[in-house]
């Protein structure tokens, strides 16, 4: 009962602090809401099968097209024991954000998009596309930095309902102010 009391207490201040601070942001102009961040994130990934689970690094752009929503590409990088074999996976993303706050401190975000999966194991290559959804949150205690924490489901062939796995991590964004 104690540790329920608390957890709705800590959520309801995670809301309250978020929404006030977006509607502080919400008066700035509107050619500062629309901005590009770069970033780096590094995960764990756990692949479909009977891998083990191993680090993903991967490079990100995303752009703010508003306070509640945003566009992201992803390139990244990672290698994994499947079946006795060396794989190299590298993931392209592009996703769509959804952020129900607006921007704020603290950003909760949810959303999903579409991939190209580039497979290397042996001498055998293949290329797929696949869906990925997420959620996570942001927090950005200056205007210029963030750091941020996401879960991804990522399914790297849509023709094979078997290749899902999840990633689980975090990293770091510095933004660049834009008038696009």
């Amino acid at each position: 009962m104690r540790n329920s009391a608390l957890t709705a207490f800590i959520l309801v201040a995670i809301v309250i602090f978020s929404m006030d601070f977006s509607y502080a942001s919400s008066r700035r102009s509107r050619t500062k809401d629309r901005n590009l961040k770069v970033g780096a994130r590094v995960s764990l990934y756990n692949p479909p099968g009977t891998s083990i689970t191993t680090m993903l690094f991967e490079v990100t752009a995303k752009y703010r097209v508003s306070d509640r929503f945003a566009a992201e590409f992803s390139a990244g990088w990672t290698q994994y024991n499947e079946e006795g074999r060396t794989t190299t996976l590298i993931p392209l993303q592009i996703n769509g954000e959804f952020h129900p706050f607006g921007k704020g401190v603290f950003d909760p975000f949810v959303g999903g998009g579409v991939g190209a999966y580039l497979k290397k194991w042996g001498d055998e290559q293949s290329a797929t596309v696949g869906v990925q959804a997420l959620g996570g949150f942001e927090f950005r205690p200056t205007m210029g930095f963030s750091m941020s924490l996401s879960v991804k489901y990522i399914l790297s062939d849509i023709t094979d309902p078997r290749s899902g796995g999840f990633s689980f991590g975090g990293g770091v964004q510095g933004n660049w102010e834009t008038s696009f």
